[in-house]
């Protein structure tokens, strides 16, 4: 049985199914007047998902901009989301 949390593949090309069809729904982003948008595509099919991301250069930027969004998303629903680090993983630790 695969795990879908470490059985996890990054790649500058689509792969699979999912991430080949991430990539068509962003390919009118590439377009010169949307220069300056954004985008993160999530896919979930019963096999597993696929993320593509668009405009972004660093990953990182996009994952952090991503959970700004779903704590925005919460709060409109009334509910609170809060991110913790682990204290035992280096980011996590005081120094």
């Amino acid at each position: 049985m695969s795990d879908p949390i470490n059985d996890v593949t990054t790649s500058d090309q689509p792969f699979n199914r999912l991430t080949k069809l991430a990539a068509q729904m962003t390919e009118l982003l590439d377009a010169p007047e949307n220069a300056d948008v954004k985008a993160i595509v999530f896919l979930n099919d019963s096999e597993g998902g696929g993320i593509q991301l668009s405009g972004y250069d660093d990953q990182i930027e996009a994952m952090a901009e991503l959970f700004v969004h779903m704590k925005a998303v919460f709060n409109s629903m009334g509910k609170d989301l809060e991110f913790i680090p682990v204290p035992e993983s280096p980011e996590g630790l005081s120094t």
